[in-house]
């Protein structure tokens, strides 16, 4: 193992949050699932994989929570039947195991794209299925997603959810920061300035362009990824707005990140906020039939109806920038499936669904996979029980905020904001993710989103002699 400098930044925070408790860890995870880009250390005997800060974060943040008994008691009773934390620690206890197994039972009957390391540079080549520490990795990285979700889950039955919501907002403006830094540094051409927070063995796309626009990548490795990131985080804020969650300046965080992400000329960024807002859009018209919508919800519904086409109709006028932006258009979406990114990614899912065949429905073990779409990667990985056992899980996730539609409390707004932010990262996951991890912040999300009723602790310590008591939560209907 090699200790990056940036680790040693985060192993005094990880002790730090052993001291201070769990309160602390969670507050801190969320911002640091933005170095998407950054290693805390390597391992060079698994293929020099960078383990990145908010899962070296995790694991101090775990062993925190394993010293508090009221804490880890609640987290495993989120994971009884039929919560959503049951569906998806049977998916995580198969996943690991197709791991270790489906590539060794399946070995040399079918070819994969998997990653492939030629000296320090990393490339996708077809390969024959085999054991590789690929396997390991993704196997870890599930596992840690799931003590995640855990986690959270509890910390939200326990009171907790304004605290993640805090963080979380904190997480969109730091968001906006990296985005603000890469653009200001590959102005000034000081892009080496970045270069402490992305020192991942990843390839690192940080200096592309489409239509003279600057593709922006923030803190991560390319703009799929940054636009990725950037998605939830506004699904998540433009939800409390929606409901008039008490905070200041949502609104404007909203329409900052958006923007963001319409910069970062990705692809799959244009098209899975086509289908979130529409989403979203029926979401409002549906409270407006059933007379419980806000009148910020009432404001999205004008603003999709009258403003957008307004504009729109005012930039058709203006030829010069008309023509930029159908430009732009073309080459990130009209023209992406002919490019040769879109046929090499074709390609992968082509060959992903060929080894889901081969494999008798199966699939090859998680981390063996290279596709280009979320569900094509999971079943090619998991084979047909992982994804029944994912799609348990999300619709447990579905029916929670279901039964809770009609609630006005904070938690429960901060409940569906979890949900959002898990519709709009598994939309444009599946449209484009590489593999199976949606990532740290797809189970914060999550874990929000699986608590049906919320408690809060009686001390503000998280303590072991620490009680939960229900509480009712004040609404935020009469919040402007």
């Amino acid at each position: 193992m090699t200790l990056e400098p940036l680790g040693w930044f985060f192993l005094p925070l990880g002790v730090l949050i052993l001291w201070r408790g769990p309160s602390l860890g969670l507050f801190l995870l969320c911002p640091a699932t933005l170095l998407g880009a950054a290693a805390a250390f390597k391992l060079p005997a698994l293929g020099g994989a960078s383990i990145q800060p908010a899962y070296l974060l995790l694991g101090f943040l775990a062993v925190s929570v394993f010293c508090q008994r009221s804490l880890w008691q609640v987290a495993l009773r989120s994971l009884a039947f039929p919560n959503a934390g049951f569906w998806f620690a049977l998916f995580v206890v198969y996943g690991c195991m197709s791991a270790f197994f489906l590539p060794r039972i399946f070995a040399g009957l079918t070819y994969v794209f998997s990653l492939a390391r030629f000296g320090d540079d990393v490339g996708i080549q077809l390969l024959p299925l085999a054991p590789r520490p690929s396997n390991i990795t993704q196997a870890a990285y599930l596992i840690g997603n799931f003590v995640c979700f855990a986690v959270v889950a509890a910390f939200a039955r326990l009171g907790g959810s304004s605290i993640i919501a805090r963080s979380v907002v904190l997480t969109a403006v730091l968001c906006l920061v990296f985005a603000a830094a890469d653009l200001l540094t590959y102005v000034t051409n000081t892009q080496y300035l970045l270069s402490f927070i992305r020192n991942a063995n990843y390839r690192m796309l940080s200096d592309g362009e489409i239509g003279g626009l600057k593709r922006i990548v923030g803190s991560f490795s390319e703009a799929g990824a940054y636009s990725y990131a950037a998605l939830a985080l506004y699904a998540f804020v433009l939800a409390l707005w929606l409901e008039a969650y008490p905070m200041k300046r949502l609104g404007l965080l909203c329409s900052l990140l958006l923007a963001t992400i319409l910069l970062s000329t990705s692809s799959t960024a244009y098209a899975a906020v086509l289908v979130f807002s529409l989403i979203t859009l029926l979401g409002c018209l549906s409270r407006f039939a059933q007379n419980r919508a806000t009148s910020r919800q009432m404001s999205y519904v004008g603003l999709a109806f009258v403003v957008l086409p307004t504009i729109l109709m005012v930039t058709m006028l203006l030829s010069g920038v008309w023509s930029t932006i159908t430009g732009l258009f073309e080459a990130t979406v009209v023209n992406k499936l002919g490019s040769q990114s879109g046929i090499e990614r074709m390609l992968w899912n082509e060959q992903a669904l060929v080894t889901f065949l081969d494999t008798s429905g199966m699939g090859s073990g998680v981390g063996s996979v290279r596709a280009s779409s979320f569900i094509v990667a999971l079943a090619a990985s998991v084979g047909l029980p992982g994804v029944l056992l994912f799609a348990a899980f999300l619709f447990s996730l579905w029916r929670t905020a279901a039964v809770h539609a009609s609630s006005s409390s904070a938690d429960a707004i901060v409940m569906r904001a979890g949900t959002a932010a898990c519709l709009a990262q598994f939309i444009a996951a599946t449209i484009s993710a590489a593999g199976t991890d949606l990532g740290l912040f797809f189970s914060i999300a999550a874990g929000l989103a699986s608590v049906p009723v919320a408690e809060r602790i009686v001390r503000t310590e998280w303590g072991r002699d620490a009680v939960a008591v229900p509480v009712v939560t004040p609404t935020a209907r009469s919040i402007p």
